[in-house]
């Protein structure tokens, strides 16, 4: 029986002859693995630049977790400021808007000065080029001592009456008093004899 039996494994051994045992594979996979990691350690320490004496898997992994923390808070920082950032841009946002409403205001505001100045302006022009009007005094009449009224010729018994002027203008070239106001003093009615004013006919008429 036990003849029978090592013929049959060698007869399956020569069948398959590619064929490796369990043990075998499994040490060689560990094997490969191994050399993985210490490939993937050498890059990390190359990575963190560290020296050959801080080589060994028990640093490479503290200084990478060192590194790792320091990363974080480093990270959760750039959030705060990125916050403070974003609120700050907001608020200068708001302030550019108010400024341009302003900006807008005020040049509604010059446009409708220099509009008002314009037009007033044109209105100055025109006043200067305006014809002046010539102030349109009444001429008063002048009055001479040698204008005096007389009576029209009448029965030469009747007496004659003459009216002169209570005013005289004293016109001297030489006295200064050229540049007075002419007098408004109104022009004397003439005054004519009436009845009561003559003499009856009956007393001229008596001889003496």
């Amino acid at each position: 029986m036990g003849a029978e039996r090592s013929q049959t494994c060698l007869q399956t051994s020569k069948k398959n002859p590619a064929k490796v045992p369990k043990r075998i594979h499994k040490a060689e996979r560990e094997k490969l693995k191994r050399e993985h990691l210490n490939e993937l350690f050498l890059e990390l320490a190359g990575a963190l630049e560290l020296t050959e004496q801080n080589s060994g898997k028990a640093s490479v992994l503290g200084e990478t977790t060192r590194f790792v923390k320091d990363m974080i808070d480093q990270i959760k920082s750039l959030k705060k400021e990125n916050a403070a950032l974003l609120t700050e841009t907001q608020y200068v946002t708001v302030e550019r808007n108010e400024l341009q409403d302003e900006t807008c205001n005020l040049q509604k505001q010059i446009s409708e000065l220099k509009n008002i100045i314009k037009d007033r302006s044109v209105q100055t022009n025109l006043d200067l080029n305006a014809p002046a009007i010539e102030s349109q005094e009444p001429q008063l009449p002048t009055y001479f001592p040698e204008e005096v009224m007389r009576l029209p010729a009448g029965d030469p018994v009747l007496n004659r009456v003459f009216v002169i002027p209570a005013c005289q203008v004293h016109t001297q070239p030489d006295s200064g008093m050229g540049n007075k106001p002419i007098s408004n003093v109104s022009k004397p009615n003439p005054r004519y004899p009436t009845s009561c004013d003559s003499w009856p006919f009956q007393l001229l008429g008596k001889p003496s």
